[in-house]
């Protein structure tokens, strides 16, 4: 952890020392260089695990995979659901829930959906958003990419919030287990949303002039959004590219 905060804070001195282009974005230059570590874990660590998952695997076994890790946000979503005012929609979350990981044979396929029971997908971000918290200062964190600092804080929230957490509570100790299964559980979120957004990334790589400003354009416009629904407040356009890769198709 001290390691960590360490090179955190080197990144962060050290980025300062040159002027951001953006005034909304004041931690450009230390964005940047975490852009430029989170590239390099791409190329030589996470495209080539992305590629070996795909070539062990067909369309419909990842299909599925996805729709597991799915499924398991739904619990989540209905908490924040509920701490937004929202009980129906926390009530439609549970319900898929339950739906899908019994007819859905633990997740794995979507029967809620084909029964017209639609998600309601939100966060601990967006519920601070909707209590009236600013997003802050754009960040690009290690490894996770495009956020905010409202959202970064948030992470810790989903955690704790987060009742598919509990489920790898040890009763010994009263505290969440530190084993196999919740480590499992992480790893398998991590690489069904790097599969997912693989395709997405290299695009971006590819057809941005600057992919840094590409992808902290696109991050607001979605978070925009996501915050603007919560609220019931109508969005006027379409973002220009749709951010969100929990409905692109495999």
């Amino acid at each position: 952890m001290k390691k960590a905060l360490t090179t955190f804070l080197f990144f962060l001195l050290a980025g300062c020392a040159a002027a951001p282009t953006d005034p909304a974005d004041p931690l450009e230059p230390m964005n940047r260089k975490i852009l430029a570590f989170n590239d390099a874990a791409d190329k030589y660590v996470l495209h080539p695990v992305g590629q070996g998952y795909r070539a062990v695997t067909t369309p419909e076994i990842r299909k599925g995979v996805r729709a597991f890790t799915e499924n398991l946000k739904m619990p989540l979503s209905a908490v924040n659901n509920i701490l937004q005012l929202k009980p129906l929609d926390a009530g439609k979350n549970l319900f898929r829930f339950a739906v899908n990981s019994t007819l859905g044979v633990f997740g794995f396929f979507d029967v809620a959906s084909r029964l017209g029971l639609d998600e309601k997908k939100t966060d601990f971000g967006t519920t601070l958003a909707v209590w009236g918290v600013p997003d802050g200062p754009y960040l690009v964190l290690p490894l996770l990419g495009p956020s905010n600092v409202r959202d970064s804080a948030a992470l810790v929230g989903d955690f704790y919030l987060d009742p598919v957490s509990y489920a790898t509570w040890n009763t010994s100790n009263h505290q969440l287990r530190d084993d196999e299964v919740l480590w499992s559980l992480y790893g398998l979120k991590a690489l069904t949303a790097y599969d997912s957004a693989m395709d997405l990334l290299d695009d971006a790589r590819k057809n941005s002039l600057d992919y840094y400003s590409f992808m902290r354009t696109m991050y607001r416009q979605y978070r925009t959004k996501a915050v603007n629904d919560a609220k019931g407040v109508r969005t006027a356009d379409r973002a220009a590219y749709e951010f969100d890769m929990d409905d692109e198709d495999l």
